[in-house]
């Protein structure tokens, strides 16, 4: 089986929050025997998190400035995927699929969850969650369905 594993660029300040992605998604590939990275976003978000890949095999998308960018721009390199995996926290990654589903039903079920150890990035993962339920949510509530922008 094959898995692509998509690795939203991160455009804040805070490195640590791409260096935890990368190894969500380097766990990932590693539980699953190998596959992919789409690594994704602009101003060089996607160059840096494949630099912290090295020896991997990585595709970038260089031009994404959303979730919902990364997700529509990085379906050309989903496609053929048995399995897809969104290597970033929990819910930001279930808004990146719902947005896969919206764009491309008939790839949503061959989502996976990412590798996620609890013990590592408690901190990101607890601020997203915080951000997704304070200032995504309620954006979701008046709009479309994946927040303002896309995502």
């Amino acid at each position: 089986m094959s898995l692509v594993v998509l690795v939203p660029g991160y455009g804040g300040r805070l490195r640590a929050v791409e260096r935890w992605r990368v190894r969500v998604a380097l766990d990932t590939l590693a539980a699953h025997g190998g596959g992919t990275l789409v690594v994704s976003g602009h101003q060089g978000e996607a160059e840096r998190l494949a630099a912290l890949a090295p020896g991997e095999r990585v595709i970038l998308e260089p031009k994404a400035r959303s979730t919902g960018e990364n997700v529509e721009r990085s379906i050309p390199f989903l496609e053929s995927a048995d399995q897809i995996a969104v290597a970033s926290d929990r819910f930001h990654a279930l808004r990146a699929g719902r947005r896969l589903g919206q764009l491309r039903p008939d790839l949503a079920p061959r989502l996976i969850d990412a590798t996620r150890y609890w013990w590592r990035g408690t901190w990101i993962q607890l601020g997203s969650a915080v951000y997704e339920l304070t200032i995504i949510a309620p954006r979701r509530d008046r709009s479309d369905g994946v927040g303002a922008a896309g995502g």
